[in-house]
């Protein structure tokens, strides 16, 4: 789907705006999604007959039929992901959703600081945990930013590494971003699977696999990836951090939940957990890092849970726990 062919008309502002994410048009409402100003209402909005025949546009442009009986179509360009709901489903109307997915780095130390995403120790720490190979799992509900984290935490991957990263849509964008790199980009559909990508990548020799996130199956293969060598940054919905592993253990399939053993591979296998939160208010919206923490096995071999850092009593970062994890760090990277 030719991009440059596609007129967005009103939208286009915001089609256009490197601050915008989101643009939601949900049958009466127009509501856009911005990095500095958070979610708000378009008030003045009104052309509804216009962004109906934007829907039949991209429908025609993508070759998919758009009426009562096929009342969903989903489709991508270069840099936008967009899925319409027909009306004859919608008691408002058409329901179009288009959300932005370009290949750019927009997080950065100087904006994470400014925004207040964490005090600068944790993101030197963070960063220092990419450059010592650690497995990483970030946490939080839709919208708190993971995916933007991940992409903010990559760029400490070495340039020499081979990455390979998964996703159902585009959003991560490891070769784009870094044209000059060993970098594989899979696409998952109904044919070819999460789970059938995480397999086929063990076969492509991955320094690294980076997961837009952990949400199903796909589960089992990636930890037996991980667990043969292969570096982790990924995503996955928990209510914090400290219950990364037992929200593994609730997807794994055939309910393996009380299997010990299994709970034990997790808390051996995936090294940091981060748990992003944000809100929205009269200044926009604010994200940060609401919990770090390590996972790990102790000296009886039973999983602990070690919390490095909480936003809630941010002047006591756990300096001692910082630094045990500097040695280990040092450690892992001699043996490597």
């Amino acid at each position: 789907m030719d991009l440059s062919k596609l007129d967005f008309g009103e939208l286009e502002k915001y089609v256009q705006d490197k601050q915008v994410t989101d643009i939601n048009f949900n049958g009466h409402h127009l509501w856009i999604d911005h990095l500095v100003k958070g979610r708000f209402l378009v008030e003045d909005f009104q052309n509804i007959s216009f962004i109906n025949q934007l829907c039949s546009r991209i429908a025609n442009m993508a070759n998919l039929p758009f009426n009562a009986s096929n009342c969903v179509v989903e489709t991508e360009t270069h840099d936008l992901r967009i899925s319409i709901l027909h009306h004859s489903v919608c008691s408002l109307g058409n329901s179009l959703s288009i959300r932005k997915t370009p290949a750019i780095q927009r997080l950065n130390d100087k904006l994470l600081i400014k925004q207040k995403m964490a005090p600068l120790a944790i993101l030197k720490m963070l960063k220092n945990c990419v450059k010592k190979k650690y497995n990483i799992m970030i946490s939080g509900l839709p919208g708190a930013g993971k995916t933007e984290f991940l992409k903010y935490l990559m760029e400490n991957i070495s340039p020499f590494e081979r990455v390979i990263t998964i996703e159902d849509t585009m959003e991560i964008r490891y070769g784009a971003i870094h044209p000059k790199r060993d970098c594989v980009m899979l696409k998952v559909s109904d044919q070819f699977t999460y789970e059938h990508a995480i397999k086929a990548s063990l076969r492509q020799r991955p320094d690294w696999i980076l997961l837009s996130e952990v949400r199903g199956k796909e589960v089992v293969s990636l930890m037996q990836c991980i667990s043969a060598g292969t570096k982790l940054i990924s995503t996955i919905h928990a209510p914090k951090a400290s219950q990364i592993p037992e929200r593994m253990l609730q997807i794994y399939p055939n309910n393996y939940s009380f299997n010990e053993n299994l709970r034990k591979m997790i808390y051996e296998t995936i090294d940091i957990g981060i748990h992003l939160e944000s809100y929205h208010d009269s200044k926009g919206i604010h994200r940060f890092i609401k919990e770090i923490v390590s996972f790990s096995l102790n000296e009886k071999n039973n999983p602990i849970v070690s919390v490095l850092y909480d936003k809630q009593d941010a002047s006591v970062i756990d300096i001692q726990k910082f630094l045990e994890l500097s040695r280990s760090l040092e450690e892992k990277d001699d043996m490597d």
